[in-house]
């Protein structure tokens, strides 16, 4: 079955953005635009007292400020994994031309700022996002130019920073959030720090995360009713049978209508259990937060975080937000949280992911 059409405008763009972000990239691979960054990094690692580049780009990476929104707004924060084949989209380090579901995401994002400013954002528009997308620290020649693996320059190392600030966004998301993906892939950020960090969110929670695409085509009829609620996919993974909460999307109309709503339960549930294992261990970890550096070319006026007195709901329906609702049959819910998540919305703006959820 073929993916869900993308908007041209929305299409449009999102290749504009790929592809101008490609052409970036692909600087910061050569040698010379290596050792730019490299020199940048050192001076704003200098002027914010930082005794290294890692520390400095670490303190970034956990500074809430930097992913904050602007003061009197409060967007919609969208989140991404994957992407879907596109001839005209740059190719990706398979060869492969690919467009990720950030670019999606991010015209998405333009979009509904057009249309009322400050109502949406992705990681990668906020002050910190940008920051640390300028550094390129997935080209081998800018952490090579760092001082490479031997200093601890490495590709897991850039992939823990993005990980990093990826749940400090998550961190100060405020719902409702929008997922653009199918589902989350056992090795993306999404799943490992990005949903968990959501859930535990109080100003977001499993009801307010929502997936702009609706479940994988492929799936039959029985997963996509019950497995592709958003709160399920929030909470469930489909890809790795060896890791915990997993279910077979392709076996799921095999089994006992009964028994696999039950099974479903116990995994959303099991979920939750870790959730408040989690949030019990926050609340006697006493450590300190690291103090970000400002930009020394952008000193910027200290700005107080608005306090958050109550935990907002989303007081319009999901498609108000740039997305038209799919039908899901509300008996078909496991279980009572699951059951009062709303439609999972399939967005006008969006291509299926056809591959895995890797981000």
């Amino acid at each position: 079955m073929s993916p869900q059409p993308i908007p041209k405008y929305i299409e449009r763009l999102a290749l504009e953005l790929a592809n101008a972000e490609a052409e970036k990239a692909q600087q910061a691979s050569t040698r010379e635009g290596a050792r730019e960054i490299a020199r940048r990094l050192e001076a704003e690692r200098e002027a914010g007292g930082f005794p290294s580049v890692k520390e400095y780009i670490a303190a970034l990476t956990k500074d809430p400020q930097g992913v904050a929104p602007a003061d009197g707004t409060q967007p919609t924060s969208a989140f991404w994994s994957h992407g879907t084949p596109h001839a005209e989209a740059p190719p990706n380090w398979l060869g492969e031309n690919f467009l990720d579901n950030r670019y999606v995401a991010e015209a998405w994002a333009v979009s509904q700022n057009k249309r009322s400013p400050g109502s949406a954002q992705t990681l990668e528009t906020t002050d910190g996002g940008r920051r640390l997308n300028a550094m390129y620290l997935f080209q081998d020649s800018v952490r090579n130019a760092l001082g490479g693996d031997e200093q601890g320059y490495t590709y897991e190392w850039a992939r823990d920073c993005w990980g990093d600030i990826s749940q400090t966004y998550a961190e100060a998301a405020q719902g409702p959030v929008v997922v653009f993906a199918e589902t989350a892939h056992t090795r993306s950020i999404l799943y490992k720090s990005e949903l968990p960090t959501l859930q535990a969110n109080q100003y977001v929670g499993v009801e307010e995360v929502h997936f702009a695409y609706s479940a994988p085509q492929g799936w039959s009829q029985e997963a996509r009713d019950e497995l592709g609620t958003d709160a399920v996919r929030a909470q469930v993974q489909v890809d790795d049978p060896t890791l915990p909460h997993y279910v077979d999307p392709a076996t799921y109309a095999t089994q006992d209508p009964v028994a696999r709503k039950a099974a479903l339960e116990a995994e959303c549930a099991s979920v939750a259990d870790e959730r408040e294992q989690r949030a019990a261990e926050r609340a006697t970890n006493t450590s300190t937060e690291a103090v970000a550096p400002k930009a020394p070319e952008a000193e910027a006026p200290a700005r107080e975080t608005p306090e958050q007195t109550a935990k907002p709901h989303a007081s319009l329906p999901v498609w108000q937000l740039g997305f038209k609702p799919t039908p899901v049959k509300a008996e078909a819910a496991p279980t009572a949280s699951a059951a009062e998540s709303k439609a999972p919305p399939s967005p006008d703006l969006g291509r299926q992911a056809t591959g895995t959820g890797l981000g």
